[in-house]
């Protein structure tokens, strides 16, 4: 199973956060952890979500990126035993 942590920059809606959530659930990846911080002046959303699947991660970030709010999404692969030992 791979763990990933991405990276989104999106509008701040008040849907914006439970449709990211949504794609996730219906591509099969499980969420471990979600931050958010709002970015006053710009009006917009940092958010950080680290999941995990055996499915690629490609088939997620091209589904957000679909969504109408979400500006950029960066993915960063996290090494598992590394994330256990850190945890």
């Amino acid at each position: 199973m791979q763990q990933h942590t991405i990276k989104i920059t999106a509008s701040n809606q008040p849907t914006t956060l439970e449709q990211l959530l949504r794609v996730v659930r219906y591509r099969g990846f499980k969420v471990d952890r979600v931050s958010m911080n709002v970015l006053t002046p710009e009006q917009m959303v940092d958010i950080q979500v680290n999941v995990q699947s055996k499915r690629p991660i490609s088939l997620l970030k091209n589904q957000l990126l679909k969504l109408v709010d979400i500006d950029a999404v960066n993915i960063q692969e996290i090494n598992i035993l590394q994330a256990q030992v850190e945890a």
